[in-house]
């Protein structure tokens, strides 16, 4: 697959397998290699990856809950490779204090790192030397998924045949951290090679030749590391730095100013022995990150995970029962609506909520464990009031109340949001632009990285369908060789029927810079009911198939519908010219035409002297819309 060029530059971490040289070698080299999936799935997410960032120096600031401001667990599975006779190896009691050290550091990310279950050992002699790759014959017989699989090995080599501390690996579920056994307790590489798995760059950027960051920040959003207090870093070398861990170079950027790097920052080539601390903006992108794409670690014998019977409802009152799912805890302290309050201490219990939107937060313990997780915007309570009409520009998914993503079948399909062109090339919207010009926002199922027939699903908030002459209209584009899917689903209170129109199958563009097409809705079958609408996508075979919707309009008229509103004459049409007289000559309206599988003919203003010519239209049935910004009126004629 091929990605645009104009990629931004901290996404080219992803990957990361990004090995950090010992004493033995150039300590300060680092080679990152970050596949094509890897850079589309990072960018797919930086909406959400922002929004998170933001909750992160709320809680720094004090605004945020203190429910939220718990330290989330992080399992790790401990693989100890030994001799084939069973000698050698890390000690149980070296990688506890490395996790200790560990959690000294990400406490200040909200994460905390604990041994799930017992260690596995490997006697296996030809794995003491281990080579970069070997990880992949590793995890086919000893991998735990759901976990960090944390290898302790004797020796690691590079392709270059060159000695390396460690690595990582965090591609799409695969989550792998290799480490050398006498790098461990360093106090900065395991530290390190995590920062990585958490999408951390090093200082200098992704360059070991050298950085583009100006020492005044004003790229630094950009170049480097693509984090901002972090100072601009031209590589840090032996060279470069004195024993008492001081900066002594004379590099100059390209406007001559000389650099200035943290060499106590984890994220660069210091010495080892000087690299102390993560910046805040790096803690709050670790804690973004985790968020996002890695809060479905979980240990399966010591977990907070829960079971809730129902989390939503278009109710005013909803009464949930929660139970905590793992056997082996003995307390549990339960704050179900985020007040930072403990409201329960029960594994089992039943809560009624009023309306709006909650975190569900649980905290678990037995004589040696304390584990805790927040279950962001679990529990929806209510119905969407007001003229609902979503173009996704100021649209941010954790932001949003009442909008739902879901990943169902687990493998990192999803709805995103995205302004201007996705990152893959041959799919997706190659522009799309707002009345002013400016880049539009909008939602897409990103197929990169998925598998075939992995299903994403997309939901609205609850709706009321007051009148009989109502219904939903949706912009879509569906360009690509593999284009799976679009499945348009209404939820009432029996559950979710299926299919409402034919579902969309494969490319619906005839190339990628065609405009959106749209589709509406009768909802007629609806009418007195509180609904909601599932955008239901289903993966193609391949990277080249993203589903993008936009401009989701419930045409809900809360003033019925007669002529004495808008008088629409003749029907069928005469001569080419149809009529529309508002009741009200001073209420300024405008009207779109369209057929009846969505397509816009014409559009512009109401005017009670002038008729819309619609002699360019062939024999046919349209529907004529008619909005004034606080209702919309939806008439058929017949040309």
């Amino acid at each position: 697959m091929t990605y645009k060029n104009l990629l931004s530059l901290f996404a080219i971490f992803i990957l990361q397998i990004s090995p950090i040289y010992s004493q033995k070698g150039p300590e300060s080299i680092c080679v990152n290699t970050s596949s094509e999936k890897n850079l589309s799935f990072f960018n797919s997410i930086k909406a959400q990856i922002k929004v998170y960032e933001n909750d992160f120096q709320s809680k720094k600031s004090g605004r945020g809950n203190s429910s939220q401001n718990i330290l989330n667990s992080i399992p790790v599975k401990a693989h100890i490779i030994r001799h084939s006779d069973g000698s050698g190896g890390i000690s149980l009691a070296e990688i506890n204090e490395a996790i200790s050290n560990l959690n000294a550091i990400y406490a200040e990310a909200y994460l905390e790192f604990f041994l799930c279950v017992d260690v596995n050992y490997i006697d296996e002699d030809n794995l003491c030397h281990f080579k970069k790759g070997d990880e992949k014959t590793l995890i086919e017989t000893h991998y735990v998924p759901g976990l960090i699989n944390l290898y302790f090995t004797d020796y690691i080599e590079n392709s270059n045949e060159e000695s390396i501390c460690g690595y990582s690996d965090n591609l799409g579920r695969t989550d792998v951290v290799v480490m050398k056994n006498s790098c461990v307790l360093n106090d900065s590489t395991l530290a390190h090679e995590l920062g990585h798995y958490f999408s951390l760059l090093h200082t200098h950027g992704n360059d070991d030749s050298g950085t583009s960051e100006l020492v005044d920040g004003s790229n630094c959003d950009t170049d480097g590391d693509g984090i901002c207090d972090t100072p601009a870093d031209p590589g840090l070398t032996s060279k470069n730095m004195d024993l008492g861990c001081n900066y002594v170079g004379i590099a100059t950027d390209a406007n001559g100013d000389l650099y200035t790097p943290d060499t106590s920052n984890i994220m660069s080539y210091s010495k080892k022995i000087c690299r102390t601390h993560f910046s805040q903006q790096q803690l709050a992108r670790i804690y973004a990150f985790y968020m996002t794409a890695k809060s479905y670690l979980a240990c399966p014998s010591f977990n907070a995970n829960i079971s809730a019977s129902l989390t939503e409802t278009c109710e005013e009152f909803l009464t949930v029962d929660f139970e905590s799912i793992t056997e082996n805890a003995t307390n549990w302290q339960w704050d179900v609506d985020g007040d930072g309050i403990v409201d329960y201490m029960t594994k089992k219990l039943s809560h009624t909520f009023e309306t709006g939107i909650y975190d569900v937060t649980l905290i678990v313990s037995n004589k040696s464990k304390t584990l805790q997780k927040t279950y962001r915007n679990l529990i929806k309570v209510g119905t969407q009031t007001g003229f609902f009409n979503e173009d996704f520009e100021n649209f941010n998914l954790m932001d949003n109340p009442g909008w739902t993503s879901n990943d169902i079948t687990g493998n990192g399909y999803n709805w995103y949001s995205n302004i201007g062109e996705t990152q893959s090339v041959e799919t997706g919207p190659s522009f799309s632009s707002n009345s002013d010009g400016s880049a539009n926002r909008y939602m897409y199922a990103e197929a990169s990285g998925a598998e075939h027939g992995d299903v994403a699903e997309f939901i609205s908030p609850c709706f009321n369908v007051d009148y009989v002459n109502s219904g939903l209209e949706f912009a879509y584009h569906m360009y690509g060789k593999n284009i799976g899917e679009l499945h348009i689903d209404i939820k009432t209170q029996k559950g979710f029927i299926n299919d409402v129109i034919p579902p969309l199958r494969g490319s619906q563009q005839n190339k990628q810079s065609d405009p959106f097409r749209t589709k509406t809705i009768d909802l007629f079958a609806f009418a007195h009911e509180t609904i909601k609408v599932r955008f239901r996508a289903i993966r193609g075979y391949g990277w080249d198939g993203d589903i993008a919707i936009d401009n989701v309009f419930f045409q809900t008229i809360y003033t019925a519908v007669t002529d004495d509103i808008y008088k629409v004459y003749p029907n069928p049409v005469t001569d080419n010219l149809l009529y529309v007289k508002n009741s009200n000559p001073s209420e300024v309206a405008s009207f779109t035409i369209k057929n009846l599988i969505g397509q816009t003919f014409l559009t512009g203003t109401v005017n009670n002297n002038y008729p819309i010519d619609i002699s360019h239209l062939s024999s046919g049935s349209y529907l004529l819309s008619i909005t004034n910004g606080k209702s919309t009126v939806v008439k058929r004629f017949i040309k």
